[in-house]
């Protein structure tokens, strides 16, 4: 009879060993991730996106959509960012919350991202923040209401300046550079989140400066005939009209102010201060001033310079592209500066480190300068007034880039 012979306790370790280590090939140290970290591979890794791409802020999304990809690809053509191509998934939230949190339970649980850019407006951002702040998943919120930076969470990082910030840069405009006395406000704004966030500021501001009289109009975000708003205005007869929202419906007020004989100043928020408002308005737009952190696209700068060409090569029968497209871009190079800080060794908490580490990070044109830090996650802090001009039927600068007051 023959006997059994025991293995062993080194063979026995050496054998659980192979069997469970991943097998890499490659020349020179090759570092093995799959399985280790959720949306990263050893040659790829994997973002999620979402935004409203068919709903009533798809005018902003869709160019933006279009410059974050823009981005990715021309990272991918190059060498990737620390030897890994970005991949991405999209998702449509139609700036829907139920939409987003679905979106979001996808992204996440179904496709295994690795980072998220989420979610389409300040409700939606709301509701995703603490489920990413759980799952421990770095966030670009697309949103400039404050509240959720201050203080800062953790995983959660804005590319935007605050609302509030736009409105104290415009007064302050309105006072030292258009030398307005004691003039006469009207804030025209959607009741949502981020036209509340404007609306506080404003609220604070004609407390400091010597304004005549201040009035508030609220509009629909999904109206589309706004002749009892620009009546509302006509009674006011404002100095200065400034409009939160987007570029349909500026147009639309300006039509309606237009046919009612309104001669007020309008400054639009950063959203309307794009090249579609004054092509589309036409005539309409004379004398229309806006604000916006994001460059132009005739600015003879490095960064802008790379961004047109970029572009052109990816979708050469787009001769233009607005500020949308350049913070979809901008949220791009967050995304590839904070992968690149975080080293070969790519986890979630290397990336949240590497975003932190963005430090007076010199866009060259595509907005002011960057920071982040441990206690800091807002990106931008700049600013630059626009002028409708009519014969080249856009925006173009009128001052550099400023900073508002503390």
């Amino acid at each position: 009879m023959a006997l059994k012979r025991r293995a062993s306790p080194f063979v026995i370790c050496l054998l659980t060993l192979l069997l469970f280590l991943p097998v890499c090939w490659g020349r020179g140290p090759v570092v093995c991730y799959a399985g280790e970290v959720q949306g990263v591979t050893n040659k790829t890794v994997t973002i999620g996106l979402m935004g409203d791409l068919t709903g009533p802020a798809a005018d902003v999304w869709i160019p933006f959509a279009h410059g974050i990809k823009s981005f990715f690809k021309m990272v991918n053509y190059g060498r990737g960012v620390q030897g890994r191509k970005i991949n991405y998934i999209l998702e449509d939230d139609r700036y829907s919350i139920p939409l987003a949190l679905s979106s979001f339970k996808k992204l996440v649980f179904k496709d295994k991202v690795f980072a998220l850019q989420a979610a389409s407006g300040v409700g939606h951002t709301a509701a995703i923040i603490p489920l990413a702040e759980k799952q421990k998943i770095p966030t670009i919120a697309a949103t400039g209401e404050s509240r959720f930076f201050i203080p800062a969470q953790k995983y959660i990082f804005g590319p935007l300046p605050w609302y509030e910030d736009q409105a104290k840069l415009v007064v302050e405009f309105l006072f030292n550079d258009m030398k307005f006395t004691k003039p006469s406000i009207v804030l025209l704004y959607p009741d949502v989140g981020s036209g509340k966030d404007s609306r506080s500021a404003f609220r604070k501001l004609v407390k400091i400066y010597p304004v005549k009289k201040y009035e508030e109009v609220i509009f629909s975000l999904g109206g589309m005939d706004f002749t009892s708003e620009a009546l509302a205005l006509r009674r006011s007869k404002p100095d200065m009209i400034y409009i939160h929202g987007h570029a349909p419906i500026v147009i639309s007020i300006l039509k309606a102010a237009h046919r009612l004989g309104l001669s007020s100043t309008f400054v639009v928020a950063q959203y309307a201060c794009v090249d579609k408002s004054v092509e589309t308005a036409g005539k309409l737009a004379e004398g229309l001033l806006g604000i916006n952190c994001f460059g132009v696209w005739d600015d003879a700068t490095p960064g802008v310079n790379r961004l047109r060409k970029a572009s052109m090569a990816y979708n050469p029968n787009v001769q233009r592209r607005d500020a949308n497209f350049f913070q979809g871009w901008f949220v791009g190079m967050l995304f590839y500066q904070g992968l690149n800080n975080a080293g070969r060794d790519l986890t979630r908490e290397n990336y949240r480190k590497g975003l932190e580490a963005i430090k007076d990070l010199d866009t060259q044109g595509i907005c002011g300068i960057v920071s982040f830090g441990p206690d800091d996650h807002k990106a931008i802090d700049y600013h630059r007034l626009y002028k409708a001009d009519m014969e080249k039927r856009r925006f173009v600068p009128i001052t550099g880039w400023r900073k508002p007051k503390e």
